[in-house]
This record gives structure tokens, C-alpha cells and sequence, in this order.
């Protein structure tokens, strides 16, 4: 008998994402479910934290409903599973939750913002792992990680989870969004996660909130700020790589009119606390109640509506050069610029200065005055 070929976990997971996307029926893999709104800080840029209230949290699936839920994904086939909140740790039955996934065979992630680890949870992951804890780090400092999270002592806390999951030998993944509170002491901050070990994440897309609230978009950084943190010496990150890829491909204008550009509609599901099956984060069309449709169902109708939709007008998006760099989600894009087919300016400056970068050629689009 021959012995199992091992193989490394990027080229298993190349293989399920290239099986599961590329037939015209895809095939889900992957499901992210918000177990609950509830947190015990609020950050200012958090999309889901006007849910993060006493009468929102009253209309959140049961336990008995969730792991219904679980059963459905697992009979789709569903791989990989992240639990997340809100803030999941706080849920009053994390325990059994976690447990339920792992025991349907799920790959499962967490994401928390760390100061709810405790060294009883912390424990409880050890006999249990995941396969990766991923962290928020607002700031390096007190005074800035608070101003953030809104919330006094969070920033110890932080640290003491951090501690925690560390000390323990927890696969661990700390990221950071770039905003106006934090951008001075970003080089800071990654000096701090380096100086724990694992590797300096920086995100610089803040979206409005999932209920339409705009103030979030208020804490992001300018587009010139952005290029700087990517492609200056602020931070010192090493894009030559990148650079390389990206200018070695082919910029121009997309090849359909199709309104969702990105991974949307293929391999896997967003769920909110409520049952509502969704394309990813930020996207919260279209949507399908899962307390009324059989979950196969409901993905197959997902992935028909995003295929389906179009751009229709004459919008910039839809012959855009840049359309490749540019982090717009078009349902967002209803909140901030009245339309989803309508470019919202700050991320055409992003995109178009990307490429600008990237390619060394300046570039005229509508958007701006050069």
C-alpha cells in the first residue's frame, strides 16, 4: 500500500479554492457566522456595533437554531468556518458553539478583539485549537488604543489576551486598520506586534456601518496617506514583490459589465446573528433568511443575484482601468454615494494612485482634477 502524499496547506487550500470556484455552479466551502453583535467595547469604525444593543440582541438565533445552521453548512460541504462576533468570546455559550463546529469536522478560525481571553478560555482553546486566532491592535499605547475602542482599561486587557494566547503556543494572526486616531503611531504599533512575533498586518478600508451610518467613513485615512503607508517609507514594508506581480499584469478595463468584481458569489457565505444569509462582510445584498429557506437554496439564489447584477448606466466603475486596485463595495456604495453602480471618490483616489505607483505612469480619471 502506498503511503498519503503529504502536501503543504497552501497548496490544498489553492486546489479546494480553484475546484470550488471554477464550475458554473460553485461549490461552498467557506462560511463566516456572526454568532452575536454583542461586544464589550465599541470602536469607532466598527460596522456592526449599532446592533450591539439590548433590543437588536434580543433577536439573535438561539443556540438549538445556530447549530441547525452548522448542520446545513456541513452538508454542503463547507471546509473552513470562522466564528466571529461582535465579539464571539462573549457569547453566553461560546464553549458549546466552538465545540458543535469542531465536532462537524469544520476548520475553524476566531476572530476576537483580545481582551476577552481569559486564562479559562485560553485553556479551553489549548485542549481544543483552532486554526488561528486573529486579533485587532488599535494602538500601541493607552491613549490611542482607547480612543479607538471608546472603553478605559481596554488596552491592558488587550495585552493580557495577547499574553495569554501567546504563552500558550496559540496560532495567532494580529491585524490593524489604518485610521486618523492611529496613523502617527502605526510604526509604533508594528514595532509592538513584531516584537511579539507574529507578522504586522495593516488594513486601510473603513466602510460605513452595516445600518447605513456614515460616521465610521469619518476616521479614514486620505488616499495620499494611504500610498504612503503602502508604497513610502513610513512603514518600511517591502513591496518589491508585489510591485513586480502586479506590474507585470495586464491594467485595463474590465472584460464585462458585471457590478461585483470580486469573490463575491462564488465559494463562500457571510451569517448574521439572525439567520440572514449574506455575500461577505459588507455586503448586505442580497440577503436571504435562513429561519425561511434551506441554506442551499438560499446560496444558490445568492449566487444567481450577484451574477446577475449589472452595471446598467454610465457610470466611471464600469469601464474603470483601475477597477483592479480599488477596494469600492458596491452595495456601500448605496450608502456613501446614493447608487451601487456609483464610484465613491475615495477609494478611486486610492485605486488610481495605486496604479500610478505601480505602473510609474500618471493617470487622468474623472473623479479628480489633476
Amino acid at each position: 500500500m502506498n503511503p498519503i502524499q503529504e502536501r503543504p496547506y497552501s497548496e490544498f487550500s489553492r486546489k479546494i479554492w480553484d475546484r470550488s470556484t471554477q464550475n458554473e455552479h460553485p461549490l461552498l466551502t467557506r462560511a463566516e457566522f456572526e454568532i452575536t453583535y454583542r461586544c464589550n467595547i465599541h470602536c469607532v469604525h466598527c460596522y456592526t456595533d449599532p446592533f450591539n444593543t439590548p433590543q437588536h440582541l434580543r433577536r439573535e438565533l438561539a443556540v438549538d437554531q445556530m447549530l441547525g445552521l452548522f448542520d446545513q453548512l456541513a452538508e454542503a460541504g463547507v471546509l473552513w468556518m470562522l466564528l466571529t462576533g461582535g465579539e464571539a468570546f462573549v457569547h453566553p455559550q461560546f464553549k458549546q458553539i466552538y465545540r458543535e463546529a469542531k465536532e462537524r469536522g469544520f476548520i475553524v478560525s476566531l476572530f476576537s478583539n483580545g481582551t476577552t481571553v481569559t486564562d479559562d478560555l485560553a485553556d479551553f482553546l489549548v485542549a481544543n485549537p483552532p486554526f488561528q486566532i486573529e486579533v485587532s491592535c488599535h494602538g500601541a499605547t493607552p491613549e490611542t488604543f482607547e480612543k479607538v475602542t471608546q472603553v478605559p482599561g481596554s488596552f491592558s486587557r488587550f495585552q493580557k489576551g495577547i499574553h495569554r494566547i501567546l504563552e500558550r503556543g496559540l496560532p495567532l494572526k494580529i491585524k490593524t486598520s489604518g485610521m486618523t486616531l492611529n496613523r502617527e503611531e502605526l510604526p509604533q504599533i508594528k514595532r509592538f506586534v513584531e516584537g511579539l512575533g507574529p507578522k504586522f498586518h495593516l488594513y486601510s478600508s473603513i466602510y460605513p456601518r452595516l445600518n447605513g451610518d456614515l460616521s465610521s467613513t469619518k476616521y479614514r485615512l486620505s488616499a495620499p496617506e494611504i500610498l504612503d503607508l503602502e508604497f513610502g517609507d513610513f512603514l518600511g514594508i517591502d513591496r518589491s514583490d508585489e510591485e513586480d506581480r502586479c506590474v507585470s499584469g495586464q491594467f485595463g478595463p474590465p472584460a464585462d459589465d458585471r457590478l461585483f468584481r470580486c469573490g463575491c458569489g462564488t465559494n463562500s457565505v457571510k451569517i448574521s446573528p439572525y439567520g440572514l444569509l449574506r455575500a461577505c462582510t459588507f455586503t448586505t445584498w442580497p440577503a436571504y433568511d435562513l429561519k425561511e429557506i434551506p441554506l442551499q437554496e438560499a446560496f444558490g439564489r445568492l449566487v444567481q443575484a450577484i451574477r446577475e447584477a449589472r452595471y446598467k448606466g454610465e457610470s466611471p466603475c464600469r469601464n474603470c482601468v483601475a477597477y483592479a486596485l480599488c477596494d469600492k463595495n458596491p452595495v456601500m456604495a448605496l450608502a456613501e454615494a446614493g447608487s451601487m453602480e456609483a464610484p465613491v471618490t475615495h477609494f478611486c483616489e486610492v485605486a488610481f494612485g495605486r496604479k500610478e505607483k505601480l505602473t510609474k505612469e500618471d493617470v487622468i480619471h474623472g473623479t479628480r482634477e489633476r
